[in-house]
């Protein structure tokens, strides 16, 4: 019985489209992040650091307030004990694959443009943020 089982296992593996390295790779994370708290937004980007760290895909989505930290020239808040800015964790992210957007109502209400982004952040496209919503591999975690 052991053996059937063992084989039906290793058939099961070798069938599918990644073998086992498909559990791995579906890791995905999106971070909705909206607090304009610097501590809300820095542990949310210290999850996504660490989350990304252990193999996740991760997406940051920032919306209202939190957006600004996607600003160039925005106002950046070290905090202790490593005097560390939730803005240095966000580029950490992205330097390490990580996508950030922010959502397009922010800019028209908050009188910026999409020159005013760092480099490397992208205003959200509503429809492909639904899809990762959607996705059932993603897992969601909003700040």
């Amino acid at each position: 019985m052991k053996k059937i089982v063992t084989k039906i296992a290793l058939a099961t593996l070798l069938l599918s489209p990644m073998g086992a390295f498909a559990s791995e790779n579906a890791n995905k994370l999106l971070l909705v992040v909206t607090s304009e708290d610097s501590l809300t937004q820095f542990m949310a980007m210290v999850l996504g650091n660490q989350s990304q760290a252990k193999g996740a895909d991760v997406d940051v989505l920032l919306c209202g307030k939190a957006a600004d930290i996607a600003i160039k020239g925005s106002e950046e808040i070290f905090l202790k004990p490593n005097n560390v800015s939730p803005q240095m964790l966000m580029k950490k992210m992205m330097k390490n694959g990580a996508n950030v957007e922010v959502c397009p109502p922010y800019f028209p209400n908050a009188g910026k443009t999409k020159a005013d982004l760092f480099e490397g952040i992208s205003v959200a496209k509503p429809p492909k943020v639904a899809d990762k919503i959607l996705a059932k591999d993603t897992k969601i975690l909003s700040y």
